[in-house]
């Protein structure tokens, strides 16, 4: 009897409120994980199976079909209320990113891949963790993350044109950005209503801030595959 209580419990947890169209935050933050896992899936499977088709692509193919997929995929994420329309624009927005990602990637050996995948994976649950214990703080640093994202773009493109060897400093200032921006995304998810296009939402937001974390990461640690 005890066992069926908590698998009832359980499946409870995952029901719908059909009073007011509301996850329960279980479902909800799994919605969240689910989407987040089938960006990151995605574009693993771009990386692994369409690699030659992708660097076949001119480099202005590649970032106009990026620029515009992945704005347009964002925009329909934020301005959709339908959660099948808004997974459509993730999916999009992730595809797009995968472009990058597989010209990023090539540039570096297997084991940098995997190590910043796994450091990355790392951190992320540590500001997810970090955002359930203290949530008012995350919220509190949205707009200090914003504001130094910024300056840290605004230097990274001085550094590129002035100061190269400047690099390795800014990328690590911009992980530790996209790292709060995890814990503050994460948190700011919990205060939406929780629907099913909210958690889509959500995810979108994460996704981009792990995928950018993924590559200061990998341009940190990473070793470049021309020296093999």
């Amino acid at each position: 009897m005890a066992a069926l209580n908590h698998a009832q419990y359980r499946q409870a947890r995952f029901e719908v409120d059909l009073s007011n169209g509301e996850l329960t935050a279980a479902a909800y933050n799994a919605i969240i994980g689910l989407v987040v896992i089938w960006g990151m899936v995605l574009n693993f499977v771009m990386a692994r199976f369409f690699m030659p088709e992708i660097l076949s692509l001119s480099p202005i193919a590649t970032l106009i079909i990026y620029f515009v997929g992945s704005i347009g995929g964002m925009l329909v994420v934020y301005k959709s209320k339908s959660a099948v329309i808004s997974f459509v624009g993730f999916t999009v927005l992730a595809a797009a990113m995968g472009l990058i990602l597989t010209y990023y990637v090539t540039a570096f050996t297997a084991a940098s891949v995997s190590n910043a995948f796994l450091i990355t994976m790392l951190v992320s649950a540590l500001m997810i963790a970090l955002a359930v214990t203290f949530p008012q703080f995350f919220i509190g640093i949205g707009r200090i993350l914003m504001i130094s994202l910024l300056v840290g773009i605004v230097l990274s493109v001085l550094a590129m044109l002035l100061l190269p060897q400047a690099f390795t400093i800014l990328d690590a200032g911009i992980a530790l950005i996209f790292s709060g921006f995890i814990g503050f995304d994460w948190a700011r998810a919990q205060q939406y209503p929780k629907t099913v296009d909210n958690a889509v939402d959500s995810a979108a937001d994460i996704y981009v801030d792990v995928v950018n974390l993924f590559i200061r990461i990998l341009s940190i640690f990473g070793h470049s595959s021309s020296k093999d």
